[in-house]
């Protein structure tokens, strides 16, 4: 008797998925789509023009949605595809059977998880109340769709590709309908004219970028592990899922941030305020919505894998958990804290990624191999990294923690070791 999509998501937590049942890498580019073409990367838009003019915004979308791709989802992606294993048990063999809870666990699903369904659950919120125009109902709003949004990832990554096919022209239409609102009320020359109060560098809108979706990147082992194990399939999914709606959604969000600032939206991250500030229809409110949905359902099911993994019992429930307290999060407000968070998820997160890529494709000859519960040197070459960001002044935060963890991790074990 075949087994139920839910059944069989519980079934491979912690075990290879077979060849017999991977699909194939459209339905998986597709839920990426939906995660990337989200208000979040309309929010990151929003916040690049804080500290950048147009031009240098759309070059920080197109840099680090690249190297978004090429340094964390293919090398990630392709591990998670040829081992048919999630990110958590990949951190097994490179952090050790306890530590990977933690490091590849929390600090890359379950901690960005909450904060990301806070974020998103806000901003959805907001925006239904705006629509309504019935008062002040955002609190009860975030609740009731906290806790819907959850319900397709409760259920696996069949039922959350379906969501993500119906997303898909909604990302499309609003994208549209943002960029003709844009020209209406502006011109080309001039947004291209616009020059922020407080100028940052490219290297600080990278991060931006890189910030805002790196984690999402690190985790893509547990959605390749579902597709055939080749570099060309992982590519396909990152060029699609990734780079694509990530730059087209960046841009646009950016012209609509600040058309909005000049006529006295002083938050261009918050979308809500921005599209409401622009005068679009009701029906791009419930677009909103719908993209905030594609993004939770992403980040409450690599939670509640890695959950699972750290403690047993059940996916199904974990996942429902997450949902909880990321609404919790999003009634207390997280979303005053977005470009913060951003900064601390690209500082920590990637240098996890730099040594289980590391260690895969440059220590272990792309075996699998044993650490113990407790693996000391992948542990402090993580710290090593994420530290670094913050201690050193220049070029890009993000990927100075994932070479330094990087270039640690494979000296330790070429040089100091064998010495």
């Amino acid at each position: 008797m075949a087994r139920s999509n839910k059944e069989q998501e519980e079934m491979y937590v912690q075990e290879r998925i077979p060849d017999s049942k991977k699909k194939s890498w459209i339905g998986i580019a597709a839920i990426y789509f939906g995660m990337t073409a989200a208000i979040s990367s309309f929010s990151a838009g929003g916040g690049l023009i804080t500290g950048l003019n147009l031009t240098n915004s759309i070059v920080s979308a197109i840099v680090g949605s690249v190297l978004l791709v090429l340094l964390f989802f293919i090398p990630m992606g392709y591990i998670g595809a040829k081992e048919g294993l999630n990110t958590y048990v990949l951190g097994e063999y490179v952090f050790g059977k306890k530590a990977t809870n933690f490091t590849t666990g929390m600090v890359i699903s379950v901690l960005p998880a909450f904060g990301w369904y806070g974020v998103q659950v806000s901003i959805a919120a907001e925006a239904f109340n705006q629509m309504l125009h019935v008062g002040d109902f955002t609190k009860l709003f975030i609740v009731i769709l906290g806790l819907l949004f959850v319900i397709p990832a409760l259920f696996g990554v069949t039922s959350m590709a379906w969501l993500d096919y119906i997303s898909i022209p909604a990302i499309l239409l609003i994208t549209l309908l943002g960029f003709f609102k844009v020209m209406s009320i502006s011109s080309m020359s001039g947004v291209f004219s616009y020059e922020p109060s407080t100028t940052q560098s490219l290297f600080w809108g990278i991060n931006l970028i890189l910030g805002a979706s790196v984690a999402g990147s690190c985790f893509s082992p547990d959605y390749t592990r579902w597709i055939p194990s080749n570099v060309r399939n992982v590519s396909y999914t990152g060029i699609l899922g990734v780079i694509t709606p990530k730059v087209a959604l960046t841009v646009v969000g950016s012209m609509m941030a600040l058309t909005a600032t000049t006529i006295g939206i002083d938050e261009p991250w918050d979308v809500s305020k921005v599209l409401a500030a622009l005068g679009l229809p009701a029906l791009s409110m419930i677009l909103v919505v719908l993209l905030q949905w594609t993004t939770t359902i992403v980040a409450a099911y690599s939670a509640g894998l890695a959950l699972t993994k750290a403690f047993g019992w059940s996916r199904f429930w974990w996942t429902f958990i997450v949902a909880v307290v990321g609404t919790s999060l999003a009634l207390g407000g997280i979303i005053k804290f977005f470009i913060p968070f951003l900064g601390i998820l690209a500082a920590f997160v990637s240098p996890v990624a730099a040594i289980i890529i590391t260690d895969y494709f440059f220590i272990s000859g792309k075996q699998l191999r044993e650490k113990g519960d407790f693996y000391w040197p992948s542990i402090v070459c993580w710290l090593i990294g994420g530290f670094s960001a913050f201690i050193i002044p220049v070029f890009i935060p993000a990927l100075n923690a994932f070479i330094i963890s990087m270039v640690s991790y494979y000296f330790y074990h070429n040089i100091f070791k064998k010495a």
